[in-house]
């Protein structure tokens, strides 16, 4: 490259001196003289003219034309081609494009999707829970001082919420909800087990109604699970001792009221809740007398009987027709009944009775419950004389 731009140089200077000397023959006399000059690595003859009778030969400098070429083109051409194109390419790109495209996306998508998912959620969870068990008064009526020894005795409740009276007696105020003008409140003493409570629960569940379990003790800590499933089924939770034996609970109200308070925290590990309602072992008939009521209702307990029993207890296995014939013996006549029967794990019986139980009072237009500190108790009578 080099060589070529040096040749194409001599042949302009050649051209330009044959032009200068051309012209001043035109305004002096010239004498020609040959002129050698190698162009393009070649020798050729040249006229060319003389000034004043002096020959000159005409000088060609190989190093004249070497230095300006390089240093004036070759410079120039990157630093305007090369800088002015990347500048302006890039920083018109990087800006314009991120700010635009990322600013209107995350605005517009992640505002509207949480609202309406979570917001939903708790409402359909917080109603599971709601099992009527553990209604006790915020603010109970204090224990009132022990009715005087000429008080007459009534051994039941009102519904308006007054207690039994009898000499010596102390249970203070309640106050009950209204009921249906006939309701039945099945309940299910000495479980859970395992052979029985998931077969009642899932007769219950099939039914669509309620019953209310009372609970040993012993049997809570073998299984717990039972238990939580019996709540969150929303079935009645309620106390029935510790042990069930009776040389153990009734051995004082102060041992009686041990063991419910045992087995209350028990089932509050289990489930979280502290259920107020107690059923005694075997009833209160022959076990409970006036101290035994004062303890319980100073501990702000209520305790249960039944008013209808299927018969379940009376030997290790009765059979299912024989169970069935034991309530509709005793239901008519009654609007308000409160029914005993058993969930322990030999009781296979009352759990194949329990559908007709149920269809049979479904016939007679009862409503079922589910106990609570707001349900009026059922209570034997011979407990308030003595």
């Amino acid at each position: 490259m080099e060589i070529k731009h040096w040749q194409a140089w001599r042949v302009t200077i050649v051209m330009l001196v044959l032009l200068i000397s051309i012209y001043l023959s035109g305004c002096q006399p010239v004498t020609p003289t040959k002129a050698t000059v190698s162009v393009l690595g070649t020798t050729g003859s040249v006229q060319t003219p003389e000034v004043g009778s002096e020959e000159k030969e005409i000088p060609h400098s190989l190093e004249t034309p070497q230095v300006p070429v390089p240093e004036q083109r070759v410079e120039p051409v990157p630093e305007q081609g090369v800088e002015p194109i990347p500048e302006q390419g890039t920083e018109q790109g990087t800006e314009q494009i991120p700010e635009q495209a990322a600013e209107p996306i995350p605005e517009q998508k992640t505002v509207p999707i949480p609202e309406p998912k979570v917001e939903p959620v708790p409402q359909v969870v917080a109603p599971t829970p709601s099992v009527p068990v553990d209604e006790s008064d915020n603010n109970p009526t204090p224990t009132p001082t022990p009715d005087p020894s000429q008080t007459p005795i009534h051994p039941y409740y009102d519904l308006s919420g007054t207690p039994p009276s009898a000499p010596g007696l102390a249970m203070r105020v309640r106050v009950f909800n209204a009921e249906p003008q006939k309701i039945a409140y099945l309940t299910f003493d000495d479980g859970p087990y395992p052979q029985t409570t998931p077969r009642i629960l899932k007769i219950l569940q099939d039914e669509g109604i309620k019953a209310t379990f009372f609970l040993v003790g012993r049997q809570v800590e073998m299984y717990p699970a039972l238990l939580k499933a019996e709540y969150e089924q929303g079935e009645g939770i309620g106390n029935h001792s510790y042990s069930h034996n009776n040389q153990l609970v009734y051995r004082s109200p102060e041992a009686f009221l041990a063991e419910i308070k045992q087995t209350e925290e028990l089932i509050f590990k289990a489930i979280g809740i502290r259920p107020k309602i107690v059923r005694a072992p075997g009833g209160t008939q022959g076990h409970f007398h006036v101290n035994y009521y004062n303890a319980i209702d100073a501990a702000d307990y209520l305790v249960y009987d039944w008013n209808v029993s299927s018969g379940d207890a009376d030997a290790a296995l009765v059979p299912a027709d024989q169970l069935v014939r034991n309530i509709e013996t005793q239901v008519p006549g009654k609007e308000r009944m409160i029914i005993l029967m058993h969930d322990a794990g030999a009781k296979t019986t009352t759990v194949d009775a329990l559908p007709r139980i149920i269809q049979y009072l479904k016939q007679q237009g009862y409503a079922f419950g589910v106990i609570t500190p707001k349900v009026a108790p059922i209570l034997f009578p011979g407990g308030f004389h003595s």
